[in-house]
């Protein structure tokens, strides 16, 4: 093993040392059984971003704060991929290979959706820094507790940002004539 490597090893097992535990806290808090994830895939996952971590910034202080980001950004990523896993599975008869395209939007339903998402862009740059992130987030299905770990609050902080911001986006986009909006 080179002194590099040596160096990247202790190091990691040093933060891993100082604290592993609260890994440990944060791993349970996730209930990543109800999602049919192992814990231990995770805890994987962490050591090696952080190995990655130290081995590009070898003078860096590891904080609790940058610890935990790196545990939630790892279990986000392994929801999402659970997710996807959990997605149906494409039909496997000759019959069922054409259906998938009958649904296929057009060349001017491409160009409608388009200008819709131009148009919810241009509402969402219109709203205040501090809900739009959070707006974001729940937008791309994020939960309320993963928005909360994300812009740093709690979750019912960010309940309340993401209701608040997604009122003020439904009226807006009502008044650029995008229709009404269920509530």
């Amino acid at each position: 093993m080179s002194q590099d490597s040596e160096f990247v090893d202790a190091r990691l097992e040093q933060v891993l040392a100082d604290f592993g535990s609260r890994l440990g806290v944060l791993m349970h808090g996730y209930r990543l059984d109800r999602h049919g994830i192992d814990p231990a895939d995770i805890e994987q996952e962490v050591r090696i971003r952080l190995w990655k971590a130290i081995s590009r910034d070898r003078s860096g202080a590891f904080h609790a704060s940058y610890v935990q980001r790196v545990v939630a950004t790892t279990v986000i990523d392994a929801l999402r991929r659970a997710e996807v896993r959990a997605a149906e599975p494409l039909p496997d008869d000759e019959e069922g290979e054409d259906s998938w395209q009958e649904g296929a939007a057009g060349p001017e339903q491409s160009a409608a959706d388009g200008e819709r998402m131009l148009g919810l862009q241009r509402c969402l740059a219109e709203i205040p820094e501090r809900r739009r992130l959070p707006i974001t987030l729940h937008l791309q299905g994020y939960s309320l507790q993963e928005i909360a770990d994300v812009a740093g609050t709690s979750a019912e902080a960010a309940r309340k940002l993401v209701t608040r911001g997604l009122d003020g986006l439904k009226s807006r986009l009502r008044e650029m004539g995008y229709g009404e909006f269920d509530d």
